[in-house]
C-alpha cells in the first residue's frame, strides 16, 4: 500500500513539475502584464515545516471556472478580472497571499480578522478552499466577487495535499 502511495506521489510531483512552465495555447493566463508579471498555469502551495501533509498542486485555469479572481485576490482593486488579464489591462501587482498571511502562526504581520485572530496562510486556505469545496462558501468571500460554481472539490487532507514522505 505503501509502494502504491509513493508512486502515485512520485507521478503526481513528476508531472506538476514538468507541467510547471509550460504555457498552453489559449489558456488564460497567456499573458502578461505591464509590470511583466504573469499567472502560472500551474501553482504549488508549499506546505509549512514540520506539517503532516505535503504541498498542494493548484491550476488556476481549473479554478478560473470556479469564481472570479478577487474571490481569492481580494486585496486587488475590482478591475482585477478574468478578461481584464487576457487583454492585459490588469496594471496592479496581485500579490502571493502569502505576502499577508503568512505560513507562520504568531508573525505580527499576520492579517487579522475583524475580531483580531490571526489569519494564517494555513487557515486561509483551508477556510477558503475546503469551504469552496464543500459548497460552503461564505458571503464574507463572495462580496469580493462573484462564486460561480461550488461544491465540487476534494475535501478531505489526501485530495489536495501530496504525500509527505
Amino acid at each position: 500500500m505503501k509502494l502504491k502511495l509513493m508512486i502515485v506521489a512520485c507521478f503526481a510531483l513528476a508531472l506538476s513539475i514538468s507541467a510547471a512552465p509550460l504555457r498552453l495555447s489559449g489558456s488564460a493566463t497567456e499573458s502578461a502584464q505591464a509590470d511583466g508579471q504573469k499567472m502560472p498555469d500551474k501553482y504549488t502551495f508549499p506546505s509549512a515545516k514540520g506539517e503532516k501533509w505535503g504541498p498542494v498542486p493548484f491550476d488556476h485555469d481549473q479554478h478560473n471556472a470556479f469564481s472570479d479572481c478577487l474571490v481569492c485576490h481580494h486585496t486587488n482593486k475590482k478591475d482585477l478580472t478574468l478578461e481584464n488579464w487576457k487583454a492585459g489591462k490588469v496594471t496592479e501587482k496581485v500579490p502571493l497571499c502569502v505576502e499577508c498571511h503568512f505560513r507562520d502562526e504568531g508573525n505580527p504581520k499576520n492579517a487579522k480578522n475583524p475580531n483580531g485572530d490571526e489569519l494564517t496562510a494555513k487557515f486561509v486556505y483551508h477556510a477558503n478552499c475546503i469551504d469552496c469545496h464543500k459548497g460552503e462558501i461564505s458571503d464574507r468571500m463572495m462580496k469580493f466577487g462573484k462564486v460561480i460554481k461550488q461544491g465540487e472539490g476534494p475535501t478531505r487532507c489526501a485530495g489536495c495535499h501530496q504525500v509527505k514522505e
